[in-house]
């Protein structure tokens, strides 16, 4: 079972979350930071403002409103403080004193009011109002640096938040690139195990991580199993190898009795049929024998050059009287293709791919041979399910309608064997109707 897109991958769920959760958990951190520091900064210029009108308080108290004027002038001409702004107005908006050339628009009037405006050079200022006798109006405040501290704090924390989404996005990235790769090897070695190549083992890091670990369980099962599919195979390839020397005696004494001439016509069938039966065994047996000899590596890979369309040919030929007298027939579609192999064993392979269609298939059988698609032998009888398609192919097995036909299941692992030898894959799909084998190189 697979599954296409990114949105089904652990790796890529896992490539954008963590940037993601990375950046959230930098963000609740930087927040309150943020938060406070400007809070701390708003503080300490009311703090400096109430210092600042608290003098002034007292000043206006023991000086009355000329000693206020002339305090203001004071510290207006000495500039102690830049920052910090004056202005004393009266009840006509007349400036008595300060450093602004007139009451800010926006500031209220009420006692002990505060009010945030910006001054005449357009920055941004905090100030507290205070109200005098004779509908004089003060207002003490001091150019904050919190407009542009908030501005660019906030600047370089969403600076912060994408840095670390970024370089976790990097690292996210990288250890998935890491990780996908050696789960693909992994991958590719357990799909070679499973095409039957069961010596081969599961590559294990120096790392022994927990990977490593799991892959090193999965080693020794392998172990276990190439122990049982070779302790099978043995046993069937010692019983082929057993057999066939009582059964060559048994057939040649029942062809020594039909030779006789004192057996009536129905003895003489009976044998006669006795004999096809052995033979069938012989040659079921002969084929055991080569299917071991072939997946234990028995058979030296050729490299002689032959023409497969030439085979296809001569296989065809073989078989198309046998499909007529069953009312069948075999159409090709080759075109010309050279490689490298065995012609026995691709003659062997044909043949066993066109019983397969005669015997378990239906209607008109179809041979195609072309370089790009490989070799294809397709029928078209009732197929076979979709959860059998997969074991065809397996030594022994036959599908639950096939079991009343002739054969012993034999033919088609025979057949998967030396498409291996060969290095091709051979494989099986429902036609619709019928059945399609295909051998791909």
């Amino acid at each position: 079972m697979s599954r296409t897109g990114p949105g089904h991958s652990a790796f890529f769920r896992f490539a954008v979350l963590l940037p993601l959760l990375i950046s959230l958990v930098a963000g609740l951190i930087f927040v309150p930071i943020y938060r406070e520091a400007v809070g701390h900064i708003a503080s300490e210029v009311r703090a400096a403002i109430e210092r600042e009108s608290w003098d002034l308080e007292v000043e206006f108290h023991e000086n009355g409103i000329d000693g206020l004027i002339d305090e203001l002038d004071k510290r207006t001409e000495r500039e102690l403080d830049p920052r910090t702004i004056y202005l004393l107005v009266d009840n006509r908006d007349q400036v008595l004193a300060g450093n602004l050339d007139r009451w800010p628009a926006g500031v209220p009037r009420q006692d002990h009011s505060w009010a945030q405006f910006q001054a005449e050079d357009g920055e941004h200022a905090e100030g507290q109002v205070f109200q005098l006798f004779g509908g004089r109006s003060l207002l003490v405040g001091r150019r904050s640096p919190l407009a542009s501290f908030d501005e660019h704090l906030a600047l370089q924390l969403g600076v912060a938040v994408v840095a670390v989404f970024l370089l976790s996005a990097l690292a996210a990235a990288w250890f998935t690139s890491r990780m996908r790769k050696r789960l693909a090897g992994l991958a590719m070695d357990a799909e070679a195990i499973r095409g039957g190549d069961l010596g081969r083992r599961l590559v294990i890091s120096p790392r022994l991580d927990e990977i490593d670990t799991l892959a090193d369980r999965f080693n020794r099962t392998f172990a276990d199993l190439e122990r049982l599919v070779d302790g099978t195979r043995q046993v069937s390839s010692h019983l082929a190898h057993d057999l066939r020397r009582p059964l060559q005696a048994a057939r040649q004494r029942l062809e020594e009795l039909a030779n006789s001439h004192s057996l009536d016509t129905d003895a003489e069938q009976t044998i006669q049929a006795s004999i096809a039966e052995i033979d069938t065994l012989l040659a079921t047996f002969a084929a055991l024998l080569r299917l071991a000899r072939l997946q234990a590596g028995g058979f030296e890979r050729s490299e002689r050059q032959i023409a497969l369309d030439q085979i296809v040919a001569d296989a065809v030929e073989m078989y198309q009287p046998v499909a007529a007298d069953i009312g069948r027939e075999i159409r090709v579609q080759a075109t010309s293709v050279n490689l490298r192999g065995d012609r026995h064993l691709w003659f062997q392979l044909l043949q066993n791919l066109i019983e397969n269609a005669l015997n378990h298939g239906a209607g008109t059988i179809e041979i195609g041979l072309d370089a790009e698609h490989g070799l294809s032998v397709r029928d078209h009888g009732p197929g076979v399910s979709e959860d059998l398609l997969a074991r065809l192919g397996e030594r022994f097995f036959r599908a639950d309608p096939a079991r009343s036909a002739p054969g012993f299941g034999i033919g088609l692992a025979l057949s998967r064997a030396i498409a291996e030898h060969h290095q091709a894959t051979l494989s099986f799909e429902n036609a619709n109707p019928g059945l399609r084998a295909r051998v791909q190189w």
